[in-house]
């Protein structure tokens, strides 16, 4: 079979046609359904290690408590402190159609809260809410996961307060073992003589 050039050079341009129109349909600026997450999150890091903060962590993992102050500009420690925040991204391709969307809005105060509510199976997370102020930039974020079955039983809360606090509580039973319960608490406030 003799391939010839004009048809090999017409292959090519609809090839390339092909593609380069997949590509443009991939990156539409619809695409992205939910708030990107993992962005504003990493935002956040770097507003507080650039800001003049302390953080007040309180850690109390089955009933014993400890105590720790921690530097703004420490970054890992942020960065650890945020990551299940950062984590959750959904607009995975996984998610796509896993969760509805609505909001409650303020005219008032002119605030919104946007709630993502996973559609009845044990997707994780399983709800986000967001609160926005009136000019649409997130103030706080709340995350709500769990997983339930007859092996393993497991629920989270996230909690983010911009510029205030960081709040996770965790909730771990695996079958036959003893549950765990972890609570962090971390303030955030600006240095003192500021």
């Amino acid at each position: 079979m003799r391939i010839y050039p004009q048809a090999m050079a017409l292959f090519t341009i609809i090839g390339s046609i092909a593609c380069n129109q997949a590509n443009q349909t991939s990156k539409r600026p619809d695409q992205d359904k939910f708030a990107p997450l993992p962005v504003y999150f990493s935002q956040e890091n770097a507003h507080i290690r650039n800001s003049d903060f302390t953080l007040f962590k309180t850690v109390i993992l089955n009933g014993k408590k400890d105590t720790a102050s921690i530097s703004g500009s420490d970054s890992a420690a942020i960065q650890n402190l945020l990551k299940p925040f950062a984590d959750i991204d959904l607009n995975k391709p996984s998610l796509r159609d896993e969760y509805d969307t609505s909001s409650l809005y303020d005219p008032f105060s002119g605030r919104k809260s946007v709630i993502y509510k996973s559609k009845g199976r044990q997707t994780n997370p399983s709800e986000v809410t967001m609160e926005l102020d009136k000019q649409g930039n997130i103030q706080q974020v709340s995350i709500h996961s769990y997983t339930s079955n007859l092996v393993y039983d497991f629920r989270q809360d996230l909690v983010y307060l911009q510029n205030r606090q960081v709040r996770m509580t965790t909730y771990q039973k695996i079958a036959f073992l003893t549950p765990k319960e972890l609570e962090i608490n971390v303030m955030i406030a600006p240095k003192k003589g500021m």
